[in-house]
């Protein structure tokens, strides 16, 4: 696994980060399109902000105990990695033991490669994927929508109740989506996330 204090260097070792990534996330992909490789799940829906800060470490361990998971994969998806090697000298992703990532996710997260905190996940990433080893859940996470989405294959988990506000896709898309700093999104956009929230991202 990769240290929780040290990006990987080498490009294969992030090509393993991001194919554990792939396995359950299409990383090509961007809001309001569908994230998932599964079709259909249980979404849950918090601010991006909250996602990649320490509290959400706990999310994680509530997801990790349920699901037990070995590890937990984490990776940028923008910016690319090739801007994160070219600007840091590392790829932008980690690899974290499932027990324990309620004590290391912040640190991984906020880690500053060469001691710039530009370099630093929490700081620069747009899009991030973070995926368990059981290929039971995953997170999408996108800056420019102000959201993340927690997918699994069941409702009401301990993990919407482990210290982050989640909220529903109403509530995301007013009051995350549309602060007067943000360009809004529009009818299109709006539309098409909701449809596809309701309609794969709620078990029946």
């Amino acid at each position: 696994m990769t240290d929780p204090l040290l990006y990987p260097v080498s490009g294969d070792s992030f090509a393993q980060i991001l194919g554990d990534v792939a396995q359950l996330l299409e990383p090509e992909r961007r809001l309001p399109d569908w994230p998932f490789k599964v079709p259909v799940g249980n979404a849950d829906v918090c601010q991006f902000s909250l996602a990649i800060e320490g509290p959400f470490g706990s999310v994680l361990q509530h997801l990790v105990d349920a699901h037990g998971d070995a590890r937990v994969s984490f990776a940028v998806l923008d910016p690319t990695p090739d801007y994160y090697r070219e600007s840091y000298g590392s790829y932008p992703g980690f690899t974290l033991s499932g027990p324990t990532i309620a004590r290391t996710y912040w640190d991984a997260v906020a880690h500053e490669p060469g001691d710039d905190p530009t370099g630093s996940a929490a700081y620069t990433a747009n899009v991030v994927g973070i995926v368990g080893s059981s290929g039971e859940w995953a997170v999408w996470a996108e800056r420019s929508w102000d959201i993340a989405i927690v997918l699994t294959q069941r409702s009401g988990g301990t993990w919407l109740s482990a210290g982050v506000d989640f909220v529903s896709v109403e509530t995301a898309l007013a009051d995350f989506t549309e602060p007067d700093f943000k360009v809004p999104l529009s009818d299109r956009e709006r539309t098409s996330f909701v449809a596809n929230m309701r309609t794969r991202g709620v078990l029946t």
